[in-house]
């Protein structure tokens, strides 16, 4: 699909960031020509496909954006079914290439190498569908956004339209279900989405002694601790929701540490947020070393210990 096709852009607000981080995007893509639609969900996986549904159909809008949710990640799908489209799941940017085309970009050969994705039939009520993981895309920061021409912006609520009763009676049918209760996971360590600091294992780290002293480290300098998709499934007790990457989450911390990362595409995607970020790998190739600000050729281990010795 061409760029210049898009005249109207719906983006699932699920009440998170995200939204916001994808009407930025989408701004920042489309400019002026463009009206955007948010289109606050409800906490009902059937209600908010319906609608969602239901709202395409009445708005045709080219292009719909989906925050990689839980209940994103199960809408999305569903829309592409239901609308006959396709669906760029994972998204780690969103282009406009040198044809014109819109460019969906997503990690590929097991995160080797970024992929290219085009929905070359799409079109205004069939439009294309991205979902996108919190944290890959930034809001504009206040001046710049203070300075920049504010986006045609128009906000469906469907909470209020449940409650004048405008939901459809497909919602309530055989075989719907709803949320009835949410519990938080507690977590032994800090949250990785709101720090400034991130230090964060890979495998090359060898043991889980090495994790622990890494978790030590966070937090001794006020930081959080994370770790790759291989730290994790060498069971040194990192956790699910401390892992970065395409199946993990996406980070913008002011400082990123990265040790014993061998720099895949599928976990560097979650990085691209950081304002500063430093890597540190025995290998002198290491491809990690091509994505930051600073590098050091050293012993993970051996450094992290003597970080330890200075603080201490």
């Amino acid at each position: 699909m061409k760029a210049e096709m898009i005249s109207k852009v719906l983006i699932l607000d699920q009440g998170n960031p995200v939204a916001e981080q994808l009407l930025a995007k989408a701004s920042e893509l489309f400019g002026g020509s463009a009206e955007y639609i948010l289109l606050k969900a409800h906490k009902t996986h059937n209600i908010a496909l319906q609608m969602m549904e239901q709202t395409i159909r009445q708005e045709q809008p080219e292009l719909v954006l989906i925050g990689a949710t839980a209940l994103g990640e199960e809408i999305a799908p569903a829309l592409g079914v239901r609308l006959r489209t396709g669906v760029t799941a994972h998204c780690v940017d969103i282009r406009i290439n040198a044809e014109g085309r819109l460019t969906f970009m997503i990690p590929a050969f097991g995160g080797r190498a970024i992929g290219e994705i085009f929905v070359p039939d799409a079109k205004a009520g069939r439009p294309a569908i991205a979902t996108v993981k919190p944290g890959i895309f930034r809001a504009p920061a206040g001046s710049e956004h203070d300075s920049a021409p504010a986006p045609r912006v128009r906000v469906i609520d469907i909470d209020a339209m449940a409650a004048d009763g405008e939901i459809l009676e497909g919602s309530k049918t055989q075989g719907s279900f709803r949320l009835a209760q949410i519990t938080p996971k507690e977590r032994s360590v800090g949250d990785i989405g709101e720090a400034d600091l991130i230090v964060c294992g890979g495998y090359g780290l060898g043991s889980e002694g090495a994790w622990h002293k890494l978790q030590k480290l966070a937090d001794s300098l006020g930081g959080a601790a994370a770790c790759t998709r291989a730290a994790l499934d060498a069971g040194w007790g990192c956790e699910e929701d401390t892992m970065i990457g395409t199946s993990g989450r996406a980070v913008s911390p002011k400082v990123y540490l990265g040790l014993g990362i061998s720099g895949a595409a599928h976990h560097t995607c979650g990085i691209g947020g950081a304002e500063t970020i430093i890597s540190i790998n025995t290998d002198t190739d290491a491809e990690a070393f091509a994505s930051s600000d600073y590098k050091g050729v050293f012993d993970a281990e051996q450094l992290i210990d003597a970080l330890l010795d200075q603080i201490e």
